[in-house]
């Protein structure tokens, strides 16, 4: 009885009510101050049901989609907007919220005291014109009206819907003191050191790119994106044009934004976020693979937080998902909706049976840190290696996979004390000088950079036509990265790495011509027995051997210390 009242009332709201079809973006500019006014008057933040997104995606992205847009007018007054797109399947005709694949949030463009009513007329005019329907509406924020009246409407017809949700975490500036959450959050990460670590090995600044700038953009989602499967979405064709175009809004209460951080004058990371009325969403993110181990990209997303939070955005949009860092950067949690609704034909509940399992399967695999982990970390290794691969990548390859299960390292430590030195047989003149950070980056080699980070002085081979890295010192730590083993190098000693067997007489003959009284140590594992062969001849003594053995779950790990001028050398698992 009561649903009938409200059916009744309904009518009578909507009895003078007129759905309009607009077929094109030139019809649809006749609606512009109609539609931005709506949303306006909403105080609308979800930049991705904004006219000016709606309509440079259909004129770019959507013109190969099946749009259907419709406009509810009541007593002469635009009060409503539907922007749909349409999909075939198996006679049945799949409804979906304009720019599924490009936009993070969907959502009703309505007056809120209309917007039950406008919702009503629509939808019951689609199913009463369609017998075989299934509605798919992503990216539905339960914080917003209008994901409520949607559920209310479809629980109203007895057609109640599947809801899948995704964490959505943010940062609401108002719910906070701002500088303790900063300072507690770049702790966490060690985003200081991090950021400390880059500043010695070079200059670092954050940029806002002018519209010239932009290609570099592009070619940083190219490099960061060919290992992965999950494909950028935004790196060419009608993506990139809609992207573009975007960027050069002016006047909307849609805007982009920018930052890059910019090493030694080369970019490094970016973020291009979407901006409306008060929220920063977080869109696109990347930066180059080599530097990964300085955190670019978190780097880059703590400059932009500082950003938003200086030019008084009240919230900043991690966007979705249940990534660690966005969980540990947030004040709050909101949720994102998929809802699906078929009508109440048998072919439409099979279609969208089939739908809800493949929702399920992916909102298990995304809650799922492991799987998430293995399909970055292995499957997308693999695509890489099936679509470029060598030989060389496909040995190394499957050595690390047989590591996994068995695997046996020994690594001796060798020194060499000024007074046990063996003199060289050739001068060395200045054979090597040491490499600027701007040449080790013209190398795009992750290896050099990392050396760098943790603090080794890198040098190059000085008469070579090109910029090549012949070893790499380091004053007080001891590195053995095989067996991920850390130590502080006695006094006046150094460590050296990164050196070329069939060149050891000559780098040892170059260290002891510029630090003729230090102590050198150096390391060689078990295959190398050319290296350990040299090594004795020039004079080294073997100080401590490392042995790991692992088979299956079962780990062990033995030092041996030959003299006790190896220091404290011990394992560390």
């Amino acid at each position: 009885m009561q649903l009938n009242r409200l059916s009744l009332s309904l009518l009578r709201k909507v009895i003078d009510v007129q759905l309009i079809r607009i077929r094109t973006d030139d019809e649809l500019m006749l609606y512009k101050n109609m539609w931005d006014d709506i949303l306006a008057n909403e105080g609308n933040d979800n930049p991705f049901i904004e006219f000016a997104w709606f309509y440079n995606w259909w004129q770019t992205m959507g013109r190969r989609e099946r749009v259907e847009l419709y406009a509810v007018e009541n007593d002469g007054q635009i009060i409503a907007f539907f922007p749909f797109t349409i999909r075939l399947r198996w006679g049945i005709r799949i409804y979906a919220f304009a720019g599924e694949n490009s936009a993070n949030y969907s959502g009703l463009v309505a007056q809120t005291e209309s917007m039950l009513s406008a919702t009503t007329f629509v939808f019951d005019q689609l199913i009463k014109k369609h017998k075989h329907l299934l509605f798919s509406f992503h990216g539905l924020l339960e914080s917003k009206v209008s994901t409520k009246i949607l559920e209310q409407y479809f629980v109203e017809r007895q057609l109640p819907p599947s809801i899948f949700r995704v964490v959505t975490p943010y940062i609401d500036f108002h719910d906070i003191d701002f500088h303790i959450h900063f300072h507690q959050c770049s702790k966490k990460h060690d985003m200081n050191y991090r950021e400390r670590m880059l500043r010695n090995v070079g200059s670092l600044i954050k940029i806002t790119p002018s519209q010239d700038e932009l290609s570099v953009m592009f070619k940083i989602l190219d490099r960061r994106w060919t290992k992965r499967l999950d494909t950028s979405a935004y790196r060419k064709g009608k993506k990139r044009d809609f992207l573009e175009r975007l960027m050069l809004l002016k006047g909307e209460s849609l805007q982009v934004k920018v930052d890059a951080l910019v090493f030694e004058n080369q970019w490094i990371a970016f973020t291009y976020g979407v901006c409306c009325r008060g929220r920063y969403v977080t869109y696109a993110l990347a930066y180059e693979p080599m530097f990964q181990i300085f955190g670019a990209s978190r780097l880059v997303n703590q400059e932009n937080i500082k950003r938003a939070f200086s030019e008084n955005y009240h919230l900043f949009d991690m966007g979705t998902g249940y990534e660690p860092y966005k969980l540990d950067w947030r004040s709050n949690i909101d949720f994102t909706r998929l809802m699906l609704v078929s009508s109440g034909t048998r072919r439409a509940k099979i279609l969208a049976f089939m739908y809800t399992l493949k929702a399920q399967l992916k909102e298990y695999v995304t809650k799922n840190q492991r799987l998430v982990k293995w399909n970055r970390d292995t499957l997308e290794q693999l695509r890489y290696l099936v679509k470029y691969g060598k030989v060389k990548d496909w040995l190394e390859y499957g050595q690390l996979f047989v590591e996994k299960f068995i695997r046996f390292k020994q690594v001796n430590i060798y020194e060499l004390s000024p007074s046990e030195s063996v003199p060289p047989q050739r001068p060395v003149g200045n054979l090597f000088e040491k490499m600027s950070t701007q040449e080790a980056m013209q190398l795009n080699q992750e290896e050099i950079l990392t050396l760098l980070y943790k603090g080794y002085t890198v040098y190059k081979d000085s008469f070579a036509k090109t910029i090549q890295p012949a070893f790499a010192l380091h004053t007080s730590k001891l590195y053995v990265d095989t067996l991920q083993i850390i130590e502080t190098l006695p006094e006046q000693t150094y460590f050296l790495s990164y050196d070329v067997y069939k060149n050891i007489d000559i780098i040892t003959a170059f260290f002891q011509k510029i630090k003729p009284t230090q102590t050198l140590w150096v390391t060689a594992n078990f295959w190398q027995w050319r290296k350990r062969k040299r090594l004795m001849k020039l004079g080294y003594k073997p100080i401590s051997r490392m042995k790991h053995f692992k088979c299956a779950r079962f780990q062990r790990t033995h030092v041996e210390k030959n003299t006790e001028s190896g220091g404290d050398v011990h394992s560390v698992h």
